[in-house]
Order: structure tokens, then C-alpha cells, then sequence
């Protein structure tokens, strides 16, 4: 045997003792849930860093972009006023007061559509802040607004049957917080006599745990069954 092939042998026993070696993790140990949800925090924090460097650069660049624009509008109503071109300095100074206007109509817009949005979301718990942000932003960007003006899904569907089927997306798990057990469904409630109270499915119908919970009920004669 080679000796390429023997070390191919010696890598893989190895690999196979350690995999017989790790243990294998309890997921739902309370270590590994703090673990999970640590690492999730982690996650969250690093993407908000990211999300407010990349504002911070669109901010920077929209700012600088506006004051070279008002410069540039500056300069030519001044050269206009200059010239004597008394009507095309009015008109551009009408322009520019029609635009300021339907910019804080677009602002009062944007911030009726945050509000609707953050008083849907407040119905949902969220694991964070950051996580409350990062929702409403993803969902922002899938609005419209309807022919009365109420904001809507792209398709058409209600704010709040988008925003319920945005939490129940198993992608957007991580932004919730995980919800609290109650145990299992097929728990029985136990009586105010203390007895957990019987099924009435036929025997042949129950499971083998629902057989044995109910039997368990069932009071034991003087031979002890």
C-alpha cells in the first residue's frame, strides 16, 4: 500500500474518531438556547453597524449633492437677475418654491406611512430594537399607496395581512422573539378533583400515550388494577 493511500486511511480514522468523540448538542438545553440566542444578538448588532455606516455614506453623498445643487441654482438665478431677465428669475423662483412645497408634502407622506407602520409592528415582539428597524425597513419598501391613499402591499393585500405574513416567514424568524412553550398539545388539563379527566375516543382511536395517561386516571381495585 502506498503511502498516499496510508495516509488517506490514518486521515480518515481520524476524522471518524472525532466525530465519535463529539457529543452531540441538546437544543433545547436552556446553555444552548442562551448560546443561540447570543450568537442571533451578535448577528443583529453587526448588520445595525453595517445599516448605519451605509446611511451615514447615503446621508454624506445626498447632503453634498444638494448643496452643489443649490449652488448651481444659486448662480444661475443670480446671472438671470444680472441679465435683466426679470420673468425667467420669477418663474425659476416659482419652480423652486413648488418644489420645496411638494418635498414636505413627500415628508409628511413618508412620516403618516412610519406611523401606520410602527403602530402595526408594536403589535409583534421583537428580539431588539435593531431587529424592530430592520423589519420596518424591509417592509417600507414593499408599500404603495392605494387610490385613497392608505398604504398597502405591492400587490394590493392590507398593511396588516402583510405585516402578519411577513412574521409568519420562517426567513424573518430571527427579528422575533421566540415564542414561550406551553408544552405538549396533546397535554390534558387535570381536574379540580385532581383527576385527568377521560377521553371519549374509542380505545382503538387513542395513542399509546393518551391510552396510558387515562389509564393512569382510572381508580385501582383492592387486587391493586
Amino acid at each position: 500500500m502506498s503511502d498516499e493511500t496510508n495516509n488517506e486511511v490514518t486521515e480518515m480514522e481520524t476524522t471518524m474518531e472525532t466525530e465519535a468523540s463529539t457529543p452531540e448538542l441538546d437544543l433545547s438545553s436552556p446553555e444552548v438556547k442562551k448560546m443561540m440566542e447570543s450568537m442571533v444578538a451578535d448577528q443583529l448588532a453587526q448588520m445595525k453597524e453595517n445599516m448605519n455606516k451605509m446611511s451615514k455614506q447615503r446621508d454624506d453623498a445626498m447632503k453634498k449633492a444638494v448643496e452643489l445643487e443649490e449652488a448651481a441654482k444659486a448662480a444661475k438665478l443670480e446671472k438671470l437677475e444680472a441679465e435683466g431677465k426679470t420673468s425667467e428669475a420669477l418663474q425659476m423662483k416659482l419652480d423652486e418654491a413648488l418644489a420645496r412645497v411638494e418635498a414636505l408634502n413627500g415628508v409628511n407622506t413618508q412620516l403618516t406611512r412610519d406611523h401606520t407602520v410602527d403602530r402595526i409592528l408594536g403589535d409583534h415582539q421583537f428580539r431588539n430594537a435593531t431587529a424592530k428597524e430592520m423589519a420596518k425597513s424591509q417592509i417600507i419598501q414593499e408599500l404603495k399607496q392605494d387610490a385613497e391613499g392608505a398604504w398597502v402591499h405591492a400587490t394590493g393585500a392590507s398593511l396588516s395581512e402583510f405585516v402578519q405574513a411577513f412574521a409568519k416567514d420562517e426567513e424573518n424568524a430571527f427579528l422575533f422573539k421566540p415564542k414561550q412553550s406551553t408544552g405538549a398539545a396533546a397535554m390534558q388539563q387535570v381536574g379540580s378533583d385532581g383527576q385527568v379527566p377521560k377521553s371519549n375516543k374509542p380505545i382503538t382511536e387513542m395513542s399509546f400515550e393518551d391510552f396510558l395517561r387515562e389509564d393512569s386516571s382510572r381508580p385501582s381495585n383492592d387486587f391493586g388494577f
